[in-house]
């Protein structure tokens, strides 16, 4: 029984080294993209007046911020006011419950320096996926409906035949669920490429065949403000308008993310592509791959025979020879 155990930890271990070699050769890869910002907008404070009150409207205010977070979690959204101040919270996606309010608590700390600033206008966005604002009237402004911001993240592989059509995105935009509860729609990057061609073999924008190596999926996410719904396809659409089309790669080799920030809406687009194994057309290192092979097997045989020497199945001499 020892003998075959030790004759099966040589296969293993020789099997190990086979595969270390042909390794040398390729490259999984699986990318992700990791993302993380804060963004925080104060508007100009007003000029002084002697009828304003920034005291009374930092004690209503307060507790509205402090409230806010647990209020919003369950559906991921919600809208507070007392006296002359208002609130509004809002997570993307299906944010669990519990991430959802640790956004927004965090938000919250985040206006710290609107309030210290007198500001009576203010908004913040977090890369976990949410955004809080806060204002001395429950209404828009025109600076707010204004307002866009991009935020990127992942590979840029510089400018490419590679494109987004921006009218195919900016309709799929407009086009998503507007029920208050968001929405999310993937789908292959053909889709949303100007001038692409489809690989007869692999569902996939091929400009480049000879780099081109899988599918790219298109995740777009997008979420308005329930009770600034009546506008929502209009923001989608403008925050749409404002993604840049190329320098996204598309070609199943790269990753990245676009958050569009707004007051009203968030929309994001993230494209992933399936994790492979890259061949390498030459390798550079293969008499030495060759070498570690045949030194791990040689250490492997002899590992074997010392183990099937201890176990009595081999003499000494033999064992020695």
């Amino acid at each position: 029984m020892a003998a075959a155990c030790a004759c099966a930890n040589v296969a293993a271990l020789a099997l190990v080294a086979l595969l270390g070699v042909k390794l040398l050769g390729g490259t999984f890869v699986g990318l992700g993209v990791t993302i993380s910002y804060t963004r925080v907008d104060c508007a100009p404070p007003p000029p002084p007046s002697p009828t304003a009150n920034g005291t009374a409207f930092h004690e209503d205010l307060l507790p509205l911020l402090a409230a806010l977070p647990a209020a919003a979690a369950p559906l991921g959204f919600a809208s507070l006011q007392s006296g002359g101040a208002s609130v509004r919270g809002l997570c993307l996606g299906d944010s669990p419950e519990e991430d959802c309010l640790a956004c927004l608590a965090a938000a919250a700390e985040n206006l710290t320096g609107c309030l210290l600033g007198a500001s009576r206008r203010a908004g913040v966005w977090r890369s976990e996926g949410c955004f809080l604002a806060y204002a001395d009237a429950n209404g828009s402004s025109a600076r707010e409906d204004a307002f866009r911001d991009v935020v990127l993240a992942g590979q840029d592989p510089g400018e490419g035949p590679n494109c987004f059509d921006p009218g195919r995105l900016v309709a799929l935009a407009r086009s998503m669920p507007q029920g208050g509860l968001g929405a999310q729609v993937d789908t292959d990057a053909v889709a949303l490429v100007s001038n692409a061609t489809r690989n007869r073999k692999k569902n996939t924008v091929r400009v480049f065949p000879d780099v081109a190596r899988g599918p790219t999926t298109v995740s777009v996410m997008a979420r308005c403000a329930p009770d600034r719904a009546a506008g929502c396809a209009r923001c989608l659409g403008d925050a749409a308008r404002r993604v840049p089309p190329c320098s996204w790669g598309l070609d199943g080799r790269h990753e990245r993310v676009a958050d569009v920030l707004g007051y009203d809406c968030l929309l994001r687009i993230e494209t992933s592509v399936p994790v492979q194994f890259l061949r390498k057309t030459k390798w550079p290192s293969k008499p030495l791959a060759m070498a570690l092979f045949l030194l791990t097997l040689l250490s492997a045989i002899a590992a074997g025979i010392a183990a099937a020497s201890e176990a009595g199945y081999l003499p000494v001499n033999a064992a020695a020879n």
